[in-house]
Parts: structure tokens; C-alpha cells; sequence
């Protein structure tokens, strides 16, 4: 089956679904079908406006659920009228307009007055001056549904409505194939054109994908490659820092160190002093007796002179 025998199909039945729901409302409908005469009671602006203004503080309501209007309904709304004059009616399951049908309904079941239809769910009425309660024949009227028939009737309506929803979808569906496949009929290279151009580029974008999966895998290749060198070279730097500073200080002895901080006068003054020995020998005897050092060498003489010389600084 081609795609618009298929939705030919499901169109059939759901003409004859509609069909069959329609019968069966018709049978749920009561038998008695009398029409009640209703006269309500002329009000004035003045006792609108009071009866609305009791009818939207009372407390006192009736709910209206998917059965919609049964006996159940009209016999809680006269109880309640027995002991108050206003009463709300509350229907969350219906749209606006069906609950204006309903209100109306109600008018006629009841014999109350329609005082308002506040925020388009909740229908105020009003009992009348002269009510009286009715009989219970009156309280439940024939003419209206039991429990259980209102139940499937509102059923049969929930169904009623998905399928006149779903027609309409379906004859978009069909005209939208027909015109697909007007358009095929009177341009046959376009669609050809059009498979050939979706196989070239399918094919193209397997070859790119391959491309990027390869370079992918080459990159990781050489980013493992570059993280093993970087582990070896980190290692041999670490071993190289860490061995130089010792040999450096193997090598260097110590007292150069001590030597180096000495500043450059002390250098100068030593030479002078060295130039006045060489010239007389005398004085550097004499030197030599007053450090009381007559057999240093010149090693010792300069250890000593960097000891005075320490001393001086810190004292």
C-alpha cells in the first residue's frame, strides 16, 4: 500500500467511527423528551445587583463534572435552595460557550433566574421570590439522564471531538501527498536531480568524516609521542640542576669566598703595605716582631689581616 491509500484508509474509518458515535448519542438521549415551560420572575437592576453580589459571596456550589446535566444535579441544586437564596453552579470541564447552553439548561430544569456567568466557568443563579420546594418528581426530572447513561454519553462526546480533530488532519496529510505527487508528475528531472545530488553528498561526508577519524588518530599519536620525550627531558633536567650547584661547590674553596666581600681599599692598602716592606726591610721585621708572628708565611699574614679586618666590621 502506497502512503495515500494508507491515510485514505484511516480516513474511511474515521468517517465511519463518527458515524457510529453519532448513533449512539442519539440513543443516549432521554426518552421523554417534554418540553417544560419556564417563566422567570422579572427582577430589578436593584435586586440583580443584590442576589449577584449574595450569589458571588456565598460558599455554598454545586459542581458539574464530564456527565454534564443529570438528575443528580438538579436534585442538589434544590436542596440547596431550601435553605439559601443563591447558589454557584461550578463546570471546569466544559468550553465557555457549552457552559452558556448549560446555564440555560439549568434555567429550564429548575425554574431559577440566571443572575451572571462569572470568569466563564461559574454560573450564578437565583432561586426566585416565590419558590417553593417542588416534588421529588419535579427535584428529579425524567426528562434528564441517570448516573450511568450520562457517564457513556459523555464519553461518546470525548470521542465525538477527538475524531472531528483528527478528520481534518488527515485530509491535510492527503492533499499535501497529491500535491507531491502532481509536482513529480509535471518536473520528473528535478526529483532525479535531486536523488543524485543526496548521494554525492552522503558519499562526501563519509570521506570527511574518515578524514578528521584519521587526522584524530595521528594527532594522538603524536601528542603520546611528545609526552614521552617531555617525561625524559624533565627527568635528565631535574638530574642536571641538581648535580651542577654541587660540583660548583665542590671546586670552589671557601676562603675565596671570604675573600671576595673584602672591599677594594683593603686590596690597596695591602699592596702600599707590601711596596713599604720590599723597600725596607727593617720595617717589616718590626711589623713583623709587633704581630708577634716572626715565622708566618705570607698565607698566614694575609689569613690574619682578613681577621683583624672581620673584627673591625663586626665590632
Amino acid at each position: 500500500m502506497t502512503a495515500e491509500e494508507k491515510i485514505l484508509n484511516k480516513l474511511r474509518k474515521a468517517r465511519k467511527k463518527e458515524e457510529r458515535l453519532m448513533e449512539t448519542m442519539k440513543k443516549l438521549e432521554p426518552s421523554e423528551s417534554s418540553e417544560t415551560m419556564h417563566d422567570p420572575e422579572i427582577l430589578t437592576p436593584e435586586e440583580h445587583f443584590h442576589y449577584l453580589k449574595m450569589g458571588l459571596k456565598c460558599k455554598n456550589y454545586v459542581p458539574v463534572g464530564r456527565r454534564g446535566i443529570y438528575q443528580g444535579v438538579i436534585l442538589n441544586m434544590h436542596l440547596h435552595w431550601k435553605k439559601h437564596q443563591t447558589l454557584q453552579v461550578v463546570i471546569k470541564t466544559f468550553t465557555p460557550e457549552e457552559v452558556n447552553e448549560i446555564a440555560v439548561e439549568l434555567a429550564r430544569l429548575t425554574g431559577g433566574i440566571v443572575l451572571d456567568v462569572h470568569e466563564g466557568n461559574t454560573i450564578i443563579m437565583y432561586r426566585g421570590k416565590n419558590y417553593v420546594q417542588p416534588p421529588t418528581e419535579i427535584m428529579s426530572p425524567r426528562i434528564t439522564l441517570p448516573r450511568k447513561k450520562a457517564l457513556d454519553k459523555s464519553k461518546c462526546r470525548d470521542a465525538l471531538r477527538a475524531v472531528r480533530k483528527y478528520i481534518p488532519r488527515l485530509e491535510q496529510e492527503l492533499q499535501l501527498l497529491q500535491a507531491q505527487a502532481e509536482t513529480k508528475q509535471d518536473y520528473p528531472n528535478v526529483a532525479k536531480v535531486d536523488d543524485g545530488e543526496t548521494q554525492d553528498r552522503s558519499e562526501e561526508l563519509k570521506k570527511i568524516i574518515e578524514r578528521s577519524q584519521e587526522c584524530l588518530e595521528d594527532e594522538q599519536e603524536e601528542e603520546d609521542a611528545e609526552s614521552d620525550l617531555a617525561t625524559d627531558s624533565d627527568l635528565s633536567d631535574i638530574f642536571e640542576t641538581d648535580s651542577e650547584p654541587e660540583n660548583e661547590k665542590a671546586g670552589r674553596p671557601l676562603f675565596l669566598e671570604e675573600f671576595e666581600k673584602f672591599p677594594a681599599r683593603n686590596n690597596i692598602e695591602e699592596e702600599e703595605d707590601d711596596d713599604e716592606d720590599f723597600c725596607d726591610p727593617g720595617k717589616a721585621k718590626s711589623g713583623d716582631e709587633k704581630d708577634g708572628s716572626p715565622g708566618f708565611d705570607e698565607v698566614d699574614k694575609m689569613f690574619l689581616r682578613a681577621a683583624s679586618l672581620l673584627k673591625k666590621k663586626r665590632g
